[in-house]
């Protein structure tokens, strides 16, 4: 056997190797969402309060919070969940109160009772949120609205008079600071 065959049989499987763990690595750092580590297990459950979500996501929505809080430890432990958002009646409220603050005449006849308690989730990745939303609206009959909440979507429902200054984009971690 010469010397230079022999140095070939090794050489060739370790670039094949080096070739397809680069070519994995950059798969790796193109499909990455943004600055967030991967979830790992069931998707955290957060209060919304203090999270302002852009990221595409589903709204679902409950008159008690215990079917709230029952939806939203069911979702969390689907793999397409990212971060699953809760937010009670007093916590809707208070937010609503914070947007509206300069409206005085629609505070004074506004009342927490009103708004419904609401489970959010964001998708791990791509998901299509309509068919998700049409599955978890069949699995949990008790909810009163699921909804998809696509930021294009909803933007171009906008009517004109609304503005028309474009929307800062949604950071990677599918939150406003």
């Amino acid at each position: 056997m010469r010397p230079e065959t022999s140095g070939r049989r090794v050489v060739l499987p370790l670039a094949l190797l080096a070739v397809v763990l680069a070519a994995i690595a950059v798969a790796a750092v193109l499909l990455w969402p943004g600055d967030e580590k991967p979830v790992l297990g069931p998707a955290p459950v957060i209060p919304r309060t203090g999270h302002q979500v852009c990221a595409d996501n589903i709204m679902i929505n409950t008159d008690t919070d215990a079917e709230m809080s029952r939806i939203a430890n069911a979702v969390r432990a689907d793999p397409r969940a990212r971060k699953v958002y809760t937010e009670t009646r007093d916590e809707a409220f208070a937010r609503f109160k914070d947007l509206f603050k300069d409206q005085p005449d629609l505070l004074a006849h506004a009342r927490a009772e009103a708004l419904p308690f609401s489970v959010t989730v964001t998708a791990a990745g791509d998901v299509d949120l309509h068919a998700w939303a049409a599955e978890l609206t069949a699995t949990f009959p008790e909810a009163t609205s699921v909804r998809p909440m696509i930021r294009s979507e909803v933007l171009a429902g906008l009517p004109p008079s609304y503005g028309t200054e474009a929307p800062a984009p949604c950071p990677a971690g599918g939150e406003w600071e």
